[in-house]
């Protein structure tokens, strides 16, 4: 596996010319998919090292490396390469054939102007979604799933997403085929989310991969029950004997301030795993709006082993509450009010929830918001404003 470095990685790792590779000859396949370029870049005063796949464009990120991790920067290369793969759902025989096949990493310079772009517009993305880089950890599990699924352009002209391309090449490489599924085994969490309403039986089942994390998770429930995704929201872990595990945003700083450290284990939602949860705990509560303060049991039910790593919405039943209703109390008295059209607060209720309760939307089209849950949610009723749905989804 050969290495491209910026002359300041070089400089960092003391690599002198005398112990470069010859930089030519892996700008086509198969050496082009068992090539990286490699820079040194600083990111709010962090030093990260960006990989990006010569092939495919797909990045892999080693991030605040200590000046004696230079000296190993070849194990981290290969951890860093091996984890994000693992971390995609690739079958762990490809990525041990294309690890073995790949060979030992060699160094070597920059090959073109035109590569040496590519690889600044991959550092550039990388910059631009470092919230998901974790200070924890040198390895980086989150930042190459969403750098992955960037919209890259060929040279011919062609749009393509590094994750898809990176499938691709090493199922023909490997013996697979060009079928993206045949390279992937993903175990599959089916998750029951309900709501916990006194009478009332609310519910989504989800299928989810298990290596998404705690923010995918939070935006798989915001579409599954068409929040509008404005309100703060948690995740509570609780087993008998062990201190109770809140899974938090800690986007903000400020939202840390209020937490206490000594009642509750702390972790954040943007680099806990769900495979590091499930199934060990049957059982977590999602809290959803504080002041409502919907409560949303999400159930473990079992595990499925498939070749797409997507999330996938199975059924559900029930309307969820409007937004800002007023929690439980507030939501049986909408209920009440919605069900007697000569109450005199009937018009004005059903003006206002117009905007507040949950669209009707097809399984399709939840299945197409879910697509994007590894980038974010975003409510956008503008979008759906002008289409039809139908409701024959068992709700």
């Amino acid at each position: 596996m050969i290495i491209q470095c910026t002359q300041a990685l070089l400089n960092k790792m003391k690599i002198t010319k005398d112990k470069l590779t010859p930089r030519e000859g892996h700008e086509h396949l198969p050496n082009s998919l068992k090539a990286w370029h490699a820079n040194i870049v600083n990111m709010d005063r962090r030093k990260a090292v960006v990989l990006m796949n010569n092939e495919t464009r797909y990045t892999v990120v080693i991030y605040r490396p200590k000046p004696k991790d230079f000296a190993r920067m070849k194990e981290l290369i290969k951890e860093g390469i091996i984890t994000a793969l693992r971390m995609e759902g690739i079958r762990e025989d490809v990525i041990n054939r294309y690890m073995a096949d790949a060979g030992e990493i060699a160094f070597s310079k920059t090959a073109n102007r035109s590569m040496v772009a590519k690889m600044n517009n991959a550092v550039y993305e990388v910059e631009f979604m470092q919230k998901y880089l974790d200070e924890s950890t040198l390895t980086q599990r989150y930042i190459s799933i969403v750098t992955g699924r960037s919209i890259q352009n060929s040279p011919s002209g062609e749009w393509f997403h590094p994750i898809e391309k990176m499938i691709e090449c090493l199922g023909i490489y490997c013996g697979k085929g060009e079928n993206l599924e045949d390279v992937l085994d993903v175990e599959l969490y089916q998750l029951k989310i309900k709501i916990d309403i006194d009478g009332f039986d609310i519910w989504r089942r989800v299928l989810v991969p298990s290596t998404y994390s705690f923010r995918h998770l939070h935006n798989i429930i915001q579409i599954v029950f068409d929040w509008h995704n404005y309100h703060l929201h948690e995740f509570v872990i609780v087993k008998e004997g062990a201190k109770t595990k809140l899974v938090v945003t800690d986007d903000d700083p400020e939202t840390m301030e209020w937490l206490d450290f000594d009642a509750y284990e702390i972790l954040q939602e943007r680099f806990i795993a769900l495979k590091e949860i499930f199934p060990e705990y049957e059982e977590v509560t999602y809290r959803y709006d504080f002041g409502d303060s919907w409560e949303h049991i999400i159930t473990f039910e079992k595990v499925i082993k498939a070749n797409v790593f997507k999330a996938t919405y199975l059924e559900g039943r029930g309307e969820r509450p409007p937004e800002d209703v007023g929690g439980s109390l507030g939501y049986k008295e909408y209920m009440r009010i919605m069900a007697d059209d000569t109450d005199p607060e009937y018009e004005s209720m059903k003006a206002w929830s117009e905007s507040q309760r949950e669209r009707k939307l097809s399984p399709e089209k939840i299945n197409d918001q879910l697509k994007r849950c590894i980038n974010g949610y975003r409510y956008s009723p503008i979008y759906y404003k002008s289409i039809n749905y139908s409701r024959d989804d068992g709700r």
